[in-house]
């Protein structure tokens, strides 16, 4: 007989393991624990998804905010060969040449060793297609740059997409007293507004399924207000149109 299993006095006694009570709570216990860890890990992995969702859907807008507000800063009064007019409703040649938008005459190119163009360049903002009809409902906001301002029969342009699902886009002028739709330099006493404001209003997003729309109305427009430090001589309205609309 082995000691190690006699108690003396008792005789043999066999080794105490485990009861089957004993096991099931201890499943118990391990399943709550497990069960706990993976709602917090599973919970965790949701919020990051959401985060980078927001983030890549925000991204472009703040990349369009941050080119417009560079844009309209950079305005240059009317008057000589670089410096057109500001035009609300300008016929702009595209590449597809049918466009009408905003055309504003700004000093935001960048000026390179390799590049005979100076830094006042021609930009404006045109709605198209788009060009995945399939992802999201709205157009395309397109960027419309010309650097070459002298005058040539086919004007060289580089378009940039800037913005995705947008459904309309509004440039609004603050002469000093009241908003105006729309804007001329050649017509206007000031050949520049006191303030440039722009709107832009996104497409619903779409709908995932078994999920029902929360609210079915228009979303509040994106608003970006750009004050115009550039001061002009109403004199200027006179060569205004010798720097050429598109």
């Amino acid at each position: 007989m082995n000691p190690a299993f006699a108690i003396p006095g008792r005789g043999i006694c066999r080794r105490r393991g485990f009861t089957l009570i004993e096991l099931l709570l201890a499943m118990t216990i391990f399943a709550i624990v497990l069960a706990a860890v993976n709602t917090v890990f599973f919970g965790s992995m949701r919020l990051w998804q959401k985060s980078t969702d927001l983030a890549q859907r925000d991204l472009p807008v703040q990349q369009t905010w941050a080119t417009l507000r560079r844009d309209l800063t950079g305005m240059v009064a009317p008057g000589g060969t670089l410096a057109g007019i500001l035009n609300s409703s300008a016929n702009i040649r595209g590449l597809n040449q049918q466009d009408v938008g905003t055309e504003i005459f700004t000093t935001s190119g960048s000026r390179r060793s390799a590049s005979p163009w100076s830094e006042i360049q021609s930009v404006a903002y045109v709605l198209r297609d788009p060009t995945n009809q399939t992802v999201q409902a709205g157009r395309d906001l397109v960027r419309v740059v010309r650097r070459n301002l002298l005058p040539i029969l086919q004007a060289d342009v580089d378009e940039q997409r800037l913005l995705s699902g947008v459904t309309r886009i509004d440039f609004s002028f603050y002469d000093g007293t009241t908003w105006r739709t729309s804007w001329n330099s050649t017509n206007e006493v000031k050949p520049l507004p006191t303030a440039v404001k722009v709107e832009i209003v996104l497409a619903p997003e779409p709908l995932e399924a078994g999920r029902p729309r929360v609210n079915s109305g228009a979303s509040a427009p994106l608003q970006l207000i750009v004050p115009v430090m550039v001061v002009a001589g109403a004199a200027s309205t006179n060569t205004a149109t010798t720097g050429g609309g598109l």
